[in-house]
């Protein structure tokens, strides 16, 4: 995420205010703080918020974000949609535009692929979670009904095939 990271703090300035959207245990939200942002973490489970304990996390629903319309600079969403059926991604980019400002920034990466399916996870073979796998160019058009112009993506591979979006609100 060097290089998210990277966009971010060239195109917003220090002290922006950001969501970490999917924060999970808010590894990411403490690295967007030292880069000088004014951050907050929300995640829908109280488990992982609680886990690392990383102050300035909200509980909370990413179809219905508890923020103020166009009250952030940026809206960082990692790995998050993945767990998002897809009858409501709508809803969910509907949300990040309706935060953000004028302009205001997207970062967001989702699992490559086709389908939705239930997957064991790494660290609890016991434990399965839902995965939902989207592709470029549908998800390009989604960005755009919400109200974002797509501004960069590419892919990278790790453990699975990720894709990566820029977006800035219109």
């Amino acid at each position: 995420m060097t290089a998210e990271l990277d966009y971010l703090s060239g195109v917003l300035p220090r002290g922006a205010r950001v969501a970490d959207i999917g924060c999970g245990p808010g590894h990411h939200t403490r690295l967007l703080r030292e880069c000088g942002f004014r951050v907050t973490g929300l995640d829908l489970s109280w488990g992982m918020l609680s886990s690392q304990g990383t102050p300035g996390v909200v509980q909370a629903d990413m179809r219905a974000l508890p923020m103020a319309t166009g009250s952030l600079d940026a809206v960082w969403c990692a790995a998050a949609l993945l767990h998002i059926p897809r009858s409501d991604v709508p809803v969910v980019l509907g949300e990040f535009a309706r935060v953000l400002r004028t302009g205001g920034e997207l970062i967001t990466s989702l699992a490559e692929g086709d389908g939705e399916l239930w997957e064991t996870v790494s660290y609890e073979s016991s434990c399965r979670r839902w995965y939902v796998l989207h592709q470029a160019d549908p998800f390009a058009a989604q960005l755009g009904e919400a109200g974002f112009r797509v501004v960069g993506h590419s892919r990278r591979s790790t453990h699975r095939d990720w894709l990566h979006f820029r977006a800035r609100r219109r």
